[in-house]
C-alpha cells in the first residue's frame, strides 16, 4: 500500500504567515511544537522556582507576586492556597505541554518523515490543525492565571469532586478549573489529530523498500506511541466534557448525592467520584509511556548509530 501512497501535496509557501505561522511543513511544525515547549518549560520552572521559595522562607515577600494575583500573594507574600495553585499548573504544564509534546509531536514532526522517506505527513492540513489546538489549549490553561482568583487547586490529576463542585471547593475553582478542562479537553483534541496523522504517515508514506522490519527505532517509538495516545486521549476528553457538565450544566458525573462543601449542601446526585479516577487515569497510565517511549526511542537510536 504504501508503494502507492503519497503525502498531499501543497504548494511552496510564499509569505512569511504561510511559511513560518501557519506553515504545512513538518519540520516548521515540529519547531513550533518545540517552541511550544520551551516556553511551556520555562513557565514552569519559574513557577516551580517561586514554590521553593515560599518552603525556604514562607512569610517572605516575592517581589511583584502580588501583581500576578492580589488574592493569592497580598504584599507579595503567597498563600498555602496559591502555592496549591501554582503546584497545580506546574503539574499541568510539564505533564501535557512539556513532556508529552516536545518528544512526541516536537522531534517526532521533524524527524519520522525523513527517517521512512516521506515527503511530508500523511495529512498536512491536520499537522498545522493539530500544533494550533495544542497551542490554543496552552493560551487557554495560561488564562487562568488572570481570572477570578486565579489558577486552580486541585492538582494536575484534578481529582473529583475538589475539581467538580465550583467556587465552594476554594480558590481558583470557579472559572479557573473550568479553563483548566477546556485547555485539556482542546490538548486531546490535538493529540488525537497527532496521532492519527503519525499512524497514516508510518503505515502509507514508507519508501519503497522500507518494511516495517527496517524501521528505525525511533520511529516504532513515534509509532507506538501514537497508538497509545489514540486509545489514552480518546478516553481523558470525555472526561473532561464530562467534567464541564458538571461544573456548567448542573450534571452529576462525578458529584454523589448529599455533599457538603464549605457548608453548602450541593445540589447533585447519583455522581461517583471514583469514575473520574477511573476514566483519567486511563489516559494517566499510559501516559508514562507517551512521554518516556520517544525519548527511548531517540536515545536508543543515536547509541546504534554512533
Amino acid at each position: 500500500m504504501h508503494d502507492q501512497a503519497q503525502a498531499a501535496q501543497h504548494a511552496a509557501p510564499t509569505g512569511f504567515i504561510r511559511k513560518h505561522v501557519f506553515s504545512l511543513d513538518h519540520k516548521v511544525i515540529g519547531k513550533q511544537y518545540y517552541g511550544l515547549g520551551l516556553g511551556a518549560v520555562l513557565i514552569g520552572m519559574g513557577l516551580s522556582w517561586l514554590m521553593r521559595i515560599h518552603l525556604v522562607w514562607p512569610n517572605t515577600a516575592i517581589p511583584g507576586l502580588q501583581l500576578l494575583s492580589k488574592v493569592g500573594a497580598p504584599g507579595g507574600v503567597m498563600t498555602p492556597e496559591y502555592y496549591l495553585q501554582l503546584m497545580t499548573m506546574h503539574g499541568t504544564l510539564m505533564v501535557f505541554f512539556v513532556l508529552t509534546n516536545v518528544p512526541f509531536a516536537g522531534f517526532g514532526n521533524y524527524f519520522l518523515p525523513i527517517q521512512i522517506g516521506a515527503e511530508d505527513m500523511a495529512f498536512s492540513r491536520f499537522n498545522m490543525m493539530s500544533f494550533w489546538t495544542t497551542f490554543v489549549a496552552f493560551l487557554v490553561l495560561m488564562a487562568a492565571f488572570f481570572v477570578g482568583d486565579g489558577p486552580p487547586l486541585a492538582g494536575w490529576t484534578a481529582y473529583a469532586p475538589l475539581s467538580a463542585v465550583g467556587a465552594d471547593s476554594g480558590p481558583g475553582e470557579a472559572f479557573g478549573q473550568t479553563l483548566w478542562a477546556i485547555s485539556i479537553a482542546l490538548f486531546c483534541v490535538g493529540q488525537l489529530l497527532g496521532s492519527l496523522n503519525f499512524i497514516s504517515t508510518t503505515l502509507d508514506l514508507r519508501t519503497k523498500g522500507m518494511t516495517l522490519a527496517r524501521m528505525p527505532i525511533s520511529t516504532w517509538a513515534w509509532f507506538i506511541t501514537s497508538c497509545i495516545g489514540l486509545l489514552a486521549f480518546a478516553v481523558l476528553l470525555p472526561a473532561c466534557l464530562l467534567l464541564i457538565l458538571d461544573r456548567v450544566a448542573g450534571t452529576s458525573f462525578f458529584i454523589p448525592a448529599n455533599l457538603l462543601v464549605s457548608d453548602h449542601l450541593q445540589p447533585h446526585s447519583g455522581g461517583s467520584p471514583l469514575l473520574w479516577q477511573h476514566l483519567f487515569w486511563f489516559f494517566g497510565h499510559p501516559e508514562v509511556y507517551i512521554a518516556i517511549l520517544p525519548a527511548l526511542g531517540i536515545v536508543s537510536h543515536i547509541l546504534i548509530n554512533s
